[in-house]
């Protein structure tokens, strides 16, 4: 009983810590989602080339970070005309290009960490662009919109929450206001889920499972080298990292926990960082991939996906063992957990007030609707 109640505690210590940057991300992106319709995107991203990748991702980066928010926007520009390559490289920075999860990085594993997978999400766009380059079958590419209009149309479904008008005007206009709570509510419903028992679970694995289990499954450098390990080191754990995502089921707020925990258990850098890319392979995202674009199309990705998190994590090791930038401080979860009055307890209540205010507002509208 001991065991289980540090882990609610470990679990509920890294959402205290974390709560305000999930609350402020949100806000924001609720806001952005307003500006920019789905189809000015589809008709930006409706041809290949070197630069359209680069604007699929800066759309990315604005978007909702939650997993199956990504996948089905992803979708959703890919019927309205978006090439799959540059679809690709929306779904891959939605998912790890967005602002919250910078700021949720930020706040629980450090500046370097952050830097670090905003590069990860760069790399597996460039990576993505240029084995799909290699080989993407003209037979997949018709078969995934086929799939993909055929499940939008079944689902009858559009997300877009756009409105017309100035920034100027939805900024300070009642309905902007509106709708950015009801974006902002919309957000939370998809993801508190992923959030609460990504932060669970990463509690009790850091709590139940043993050091011996971690070192079992990732190769670990000896004495006091955990900071240089060597290639082959680098290359199982960023092997393995995308692999144990897999199997926890858990979207790209969630796997930042379960970062934290693996880090504090001597995993590799390049190691940790794939691992916050690999939210894309976890076995529920592959399933939905199936379910919207048919299962041939959906392993291509998957497989492509994994390469690209793969090399991309070992490329951000090196770039930072390159410049001297590999954090050196692995701090227990209990460490970065401790609860004191500090900023973090000041800005959740302000950010808690905030995000309760847009919660209210959503429901008073809905009602009176």
């Amino acid at each position: 009983m001991d065991q289980i109640v540090e882990a609610f505690t470990t679990g509920a210590g890294m959402l205290w810590k974390a709560l305000w940057a999930l609350i402020f991300g949100y806000i924001i992106s609720a806001g952005i989602q307003i500006f920019v319709t789905r189809d000015q995107m589809a008709r930006v991203l409706g041809d290949r080339g070197a630069r359209k990748p680069s604007i699929a991702g800066s759309f990315g980066f604005v978007s909702s970070s939650c997993s199956f928010a990504a996948l089905a926007a992803s979708r959703s520009i890919l019927v309205k005309g978006a090439h799959p390559v540059n679809s690709i490289a929306f779904l891959v920075s939605s998912t790890n290009l967005v602002i919250e999860l910078g700021i949720v990085l930020l706040v629980l594993l450090g500046w370097k960490f952050m830097v670090a997978n905003f590069l990860l999400g760069i790399l597996m766009t460039i990576y993505a662009y240029a084995l799909s380059l290699m080989w993407l079958p003209r037979s997949f590419v018709e078969s995934e919109k086929e799939h993909a209009e055929k499940a939008q149309s079944d689902e009858g479904m559009d997300t877009d929450q756009t409105m017309k008008g100035s920034f100027r005007d939805k900024l300070l206009s009642r309905e902007g206001w509106d709708r950015i709570a009801r974006v902002f509510f919309m957000e939370w419903k998809m993801v508190w889920k992923e959030i609460l028992f990504g932060f669970t679970v990463a509690g009790f694995i850091s709590v139940f499972v043993p050091q011996s289990f971690w070192n079992a499954i990732f190769l670990v450098a000896d004495g006091g080298a955990q900071d240089a390990p060597g290639f082959l080191i680098v290359l199982e754990n960023a092997l393995v990292a995308p692999v144990v995502a897999f199997f926890t089921f858990i979207g790209s707020m969630g796997n930042v926990p379960l970062a934290a925990m693996l880090w504090s258990r001597d995993a590799s850098f390049g190691g940790v960082i794939a691992f916050l890319g690999a939210d894309l392979v976890a076995a529920t995202v592959i399933w939905v991939h199936a379910k919207y674009y048919g299962w041939q199309y959906a392993l291509y990705l998957s497989g492509l996906l994994y390469l690209c998190m793969v090399a991309a994590g070992i490329t951000v090791h090196y770039l930072f063992a390159l410049v001297g930038m590999i954090p050196t401080e692995r701090p227990s979860l209990q460490e970065m957990v401790r609860f004191s009055i500090d900023y973090t307890f000041f800005l959740n209540l302000i950010f808690l007030v905030i995000g309760a205010i847009l919660i209210w507002l959503h429901l008073r509208n809905a009602k009176e609707n």
